[in-house]
């Protein structure tokens, strides 16, 4: 996303304040698109269909909520050329689910493949759901192949995102381990009804609290999402994070007045200003105190639109062009060489033969960062646990901050017309044999060259194509280490220990502009 667009962006959902609620207008929806039920999760689709989920009231007693009868369904409701909605009714695609809940519905913006969730009435344990889409309606749904449904955890409130090479994401929440804490947002490749296997979306996302109902804004490449964290107005809010894939800005709340002390979830955006690309308008779900309930309001969300005054960022727009002007120094002054990347214990593809991998580094450096923990629960010392806490700080997190500015320095210097030569060499620890350890080095560096064609939408991708871009690939296989900082216990547990950390790595040795 250009640094522009997204500043401008951010000021108008941040907004000044005093000046925010003057902007943004949210509106109750009245009956029949609300009831004493609840309703989350609208999702305009196209220009003539607005779909979200519905749990109408089971009333017993005259008042009482029953949540075992009450079933989840995904409604539509036809919206018309003058924007005049019909009255809403269970959708006809073939997705509701007449004993599990149903909802959360979301459309791949390429394919337009629809993804949904479907929950157990009794345990509310959730799988995602997939629909192809045909030329006339989708397909029959089937549950999501691969590594993101799972029968001991929840997976739910998927979103789906497109890289500039066509590669679909698919964001979505889990309480599975290896997160930050609660419920958080992960992500995965999505092709043919499969999934790879997940990725956290890391500490600029989650939190540990809870991270809810992402939404994807494809346009400006912003997460949205709900989250329960400190510091927010009260319930869940709503948040938002510039980025995709693994590579985010640090998440900031959207304007206050979006937010309520009650929970807002299930953001989402259905207009766009034509000219700008600025968001204006679209959907949230809340409790807050206008929304209908029978006797508790914390059972039941509905829904309200959002918009704001585009006349408003007048000012934000005129310094359009000034900010688009300012370019950075043209020089290649990167300098920070050899640049090493490290990688945990036979990532990538553990016990693989081939020297070829689809994992890119950037999710081999995010699992690796959030195993911190783990290893220093495998220090048997102080003097190794502050070693270590040194090394996930000062090479697992900043090379990889240096990795990136690297890859824009490169960006900048291929797009005026040079060439260049990178050089990586890839590397092993002594815990396998040396021909195993040799071909894992090819297959770490595969994994950069991956990252590098992938980058940014694939900004990189063309001048690897066309050799504009070189890499030289330097596999050197396993490297003696050297253990004698090492405590005796932590030398027995090798894999942890920070001489064999160290040895598992790739480097950039050079970087050639001609």
């Amino acid at each position: 996303m250009p640094h522009h667009l997204k500043s401008i962006i951010l000021i108008l959902l941040l907004g000044a304040t005093g000046q925010c609620a003057a902007q943004y207008k949210v509106t109750h929806m009245e009956t029949p698109f609300n009831t004493p039920g609840s309703e989350t999760g609208a999702l305009r689709l196209g220009d003539t269909v607005l779909a979200y989920s519905s749990m109408p009231p089971k009333i017993v007693k005259g008042s009482t909520f029953d949540y075992s009868t009450a079933v989840m369904q995904i409604y539509q409701s036809r919206i018309a050329k003058n924007g005049k909605m019909g009255r809403p009714k269970p959708c006809r695609w073939g997705l509701n689910s007449k004993k599990d809940h149903t909802g959360n519905l979301t459309m791949d913006p390429v394919s337009h493949d629809l993804y949904f969730t479907r929950g157990d009435v009794e345990t509310l344990r959730c799988d995602i759901w997939y629909a192809r889409k045909l030329k006339r309606g989708w397909s029959k749904p089937i549950k999501l192949r691969g590594a993101v449904n799972n029968k001991q955890y929840t997976s739910t409130h998927p979103a789906v995102g497109r890289l500039n090479d066509s590669t679909a994401l698919l964001y979505f929440v889990s309480d599975r381990p290896g997160g930050m804490g609660g419920m958080d947002i992960w992500y995965a490749q999505v092709r043919d009804g499969a999934a790879t296997e997940p990725v956290n979306l890391g500490p600029q996302v989650n939190s540990a609290d809870d991270e809810l109902t992402p939404f994807y804004d494809q346009r400006n490449g912003i997460l949205y999402f709900s989250s329960n964290r400190e510091g927010g107005k009260g319930g869940h809010d709503i948040y938002c994070a510039v980025g995709s894939r693994n590579t985010w800005q640090p998440a900031e709340p959207v304007c206050h007045c979006l937010n309520s002390e009650q929970n807002d979830l299930y953001f989402t955006i259905s207009d766009y200003d034509a000219a700008s690309g600025f968001p204006i308008g679209g959907y949230l779900s809340s409790n807050r105190r206008d929304s209908y309930f029978l006797s508790d309001s914390m059972c039941c969300n509905d829904l309200y639109k959002w918009s704001v005054d585009s006349s408003l960022w007048v000012v934000a727009k005129d310094t359009l062009p000034d900010i688009m002007t300012s370019s950075p120094n043209s020089e290649f002054r990167f300098s920070n060489f050899p640049l090493a990347l490290y990688f945990h214990n036979d990532d990538p593809d553990p016990r693989s033969r081939d020297s070829l991998t689809t994992v890119d580094y950037a999710d081999c450096q995010l699992r690796y960062a959030l195993m911190r923990s783990t290893y220093l629960a495998h220090q048997h010392t102080a003097a190794d646990s502050a070693l270590m806490t040194e090394f996930f700080d000062s090479c697992v997190v900043v090379h990889y901050d240096l990795l990136l500015e690297m890859l824009e320095q490169l960006r900048q210097q291929l797009a005026e017309g040079r060439r260049a030569t990178l050089t990586v060499s890839g590397y092993a620890s002594p815990l396998h044999t040396d021909d195993y350890n040799y071909i894992l080095s090819q297959r770490r560096i595969a994994s950069l060259v991956n990252m590098i064609r992938a980058w940014r939408g694939g900004a990189l991708a063309d001048a690897l194509a066309d050799g504009r871009l070189r890499i030289v690939q330097q596999p050197m296989g396993a490297e003696k280490i050297n253990t004698q900082h090492s405590s005796p216990n932590t030398q027995s547990d090798p894999v942890y220990s920070l001489s064999a950390a160290r040895a598992r790595r790739i480097e950039i040795t050079s970087c050639e502009i001609f």
